[in-house]
């Protein structure tokens, strides 16, 4: 009797049924070498699955080449048989449960031996082995992504749980199907009814999503920065990020030159004061039992007009000396103009607005908690899906805007008693934008990475998750993207950023890189804890569209002419900072006090 047919009957599975593809020649741990049968090799292509019987079970192999040998139509005679030879990467074994039902686990836990028969996974064959990969996951925790490019008749299904509890990373070119992507799990998690999601949406792209859909609801909440024509007029969609809300490092990375040689003297006094103010903001609000506790980067409102008026009397402080009457200079005499001025500057800014001049109510002892909720809140009227529309916001402030949000939740979510937490995840998108992978960071880029880095690092403990999106992994936090332990890669071509997945993937897959340029649109190569074993999918499209789709240049160019009044519209809108008819609210006597 063959081994595949004791095989058959021990596991249920027909894996004999597949073509032989050819016989196994030589066995590393980490690669299996077939040489082929040239009339079957036509069939098979890179990232095929392979089944090759095994001690008990099957070793299951993805290919990772195909390789020619020898040349043919050659001259010389000891050329013209050639070879064929297959490398396949071994990623799970097929092998039987105590109940004798066949089950999969991703590793090389038996090899085949030397001389054994190698099948070709299609057809039926391939149905019925996609169809044990999910059959493990438990109803709730399935999340279909697509189908498999190999097997369209095969739904791809990932563990949920998996996906999100370390980590997941979104990486492929512009155009790539990365939006779509992010689209797709959003709706899949709105669907669940207590879905808890912030997504940082850099350039405006979510938008669609926050839009009533066929079924009359929304996906998701919209929620904005506030820009410069909402200091006067605050709709409920808008959040400010005031002044008192950021840490000490956060402010004086606004303000503060790192290369000023008073930069120390700075540093000092801005944090004697914030801690003053603080203290006695919180004995002004009768919260006497928090002033032994509270810190220069305690979340307590003051006033920023007390905290100049202090700066600049430092500057100009004399001492007189008893009993000769001699003045002397204060300690921070003449060290404090250069920082003064740049925040005076700041102040004066329209377009950080949202920071130093937050609307009156946000003095209230209460507004954090408000703010808070949210943010966080899940399973109520609204969605708990947020996308925060960040393309408004200056671009050298971003980073420091993305890292206040994610300290926020995360500080929020650490705090919180366990019982009562609701996981949820940060999508970062562009991540590249604000999480760079710089050796000398700024100090407002260092906000959002250690912020980030920490949530990378110890956010699953406290239930929250960060989705990195990217088109450039390469010049993402490397610190960042290695806790990741989810990878859902789209179509990459850059050398750097293939060679970036390559060092995040286990040795056994980095070989699954080569594939990457290839991918069509919509297609990925998921790896990771969500699934049992690498695989190249084609993503389903979502109901609701991000406007991110690629725009037809040729076919635009000869059918659509351009619009004297739209380019008037965004002079205008470049002139205000915002995109519309500014509010009746403001009036220019108002937008000359800001």
């Amino acid at each position: 009797m063959s081994f595949f047919g004791a095989n058959k009957r021990s596991t249920g599975l027909d894996l004999e049924a597949g073509a032989v593809l050819g016989r196994v020649e030589r066995i590393d741990s980490n690669r299996v070498e077939i040489a082929a049968d040239p009339t079957v090799v036509g069939r098979a292509t890179v990232t095929d699955l392979l089944a090759m019987p095994a001690r008990g079970g099957y070793l299951i192999g993805m290919i990772e080449s195909v390789s020619r040998n020898g040349a043919a139509g050659s001259g010389n005679p000891a050329l013209r048989n050639e070879s064929i030879s297959v490398t396949a990467m071994p990623i799970g074994t097929i092998a039987l449960r105590e109940d004798g039902s066949p089950t999969f686990r991703t590793g090389a836990s038996v090899h085949p031996h030397v001389g054994g028969g190698c099948h070709l996974l299609e057809g039926p064959m391939l149905t019925q082995f996609m169809g044990l990969l999910g059959e493990d996951i438990d109803e709730q925790q399935r999340l279909r992504l697509g189908t498999f490019v190999a097997d369209r008749d095969s739904v791809a299904i990932a563990d949920g749980n998996r996906l999100l509890q370390r980590h997941v990373s979104i990486l492929g070119n512009t155009g790539a199907g990365k939006s779509w992507t992010v689209a797709l799990l959003l709706e899949r998690a709105a669907a669940l009814g207590n879905a808890n999601i912030v997504v940082l949406d850099v350039h405006g792209e979510y938008a669609p999503l926050t839009e009533p859909g066929p079924g009359g609801k929304a996906i998701a909440q919209g929620l904005r920065i506030a820009g410069p024509a909402d200091l006067l007029a605050t709709p409920d969609e808008v959040l400010h990020l005031p002044f008192w809300l950021l840490q000490l490092d956060e402010l004086l990375s606004l303000v503060m030159n790192e290369d000023d040689q008073h930069a120390p003297d700075q540093r000092l006094c801005v944090t004697d004061h914030v801690q003053t103010l603080k203290r006695s903001s919180l004995v002004e609000m009768g919260r006497h039992s928090s002033v032994s506790t509270a810190t220069s980067d305690s979340p307590v409102p003051y006033k920023l007009d007390d905290l100049l008026r202090w700066l600049k009397a430092d500057e100009v402080e004399k001492i007189i000396r008893h009993p000769t009457g001699n003045v002397d200079p204060g300690p921070f005499a003449g060290k404090l103009g250069g920082m003064i001025a740049r925040l005076e500057s700041k102040i004066a800014d329209p377009r950080y607005g949202f920071v130093f001049h937050p609307p009156q109510h946000t003095d209230d002892y209460d507004w954090l908690v408000e703010t808070a909720t949210k943010l966080l809140r899940a399973g109520g009227a609204e969605p708990g899906i947020k996308v925060i529309d960040l393309s408004e916001v200056p671009s050298p402030i971003l980073p420091m805007v993305a890292g206040v949000l994610a300290r926020l939740i995360y500080n929020v979510q650490f705090w919180m008693d366990l019982e009562q937490r609701t996981p949820v995840c940060i999508v970062c998108d562009e991540a590249h934008v604000y999480l760079p992978a710089r050796p000398d960071p700024s100090a407002v880029q260092r906000v959002a990475l250690e912020a980030f880095e920490a949530i990378a690092k110890e956010g699953r403990k406290y239930g929250v998750c960060v989705a990195v999106v990217s088109q450039r992994p390469s010049d993402v936090s490397r610190t960042i993207l290695s806790q990741c332990n989810n990878f859902v890669i789209l179509r990459l071509t850059n050398d750097h950023d293939q060679a970036v997945i390559e060092s995040l993937l286990p040795g056994s897959m980095s070989g699954m890189t080569g594939v990457l340029p290839m991918l069509d649109v919509g297609e990925a190569i998921m790896i990771g804890d969500a699934v049992l074993l690498p695989v190249r999918i084609k993503l389903d499209a979502p109901i609701a569209k991000p406007a991110s789709v690629t725009l037809p240049y040729w076919q635009m160019w000869s059918t659509k002419p351009s619009s004297d009044e739209a380019i008037a519209d965004g002079v205008a809108a470049l002139r205000n900072q915002w995109r519309g008819e500014l509010p009746e609210a403001l009036d220019v006597a108002d937008a000359g006090s800001i």
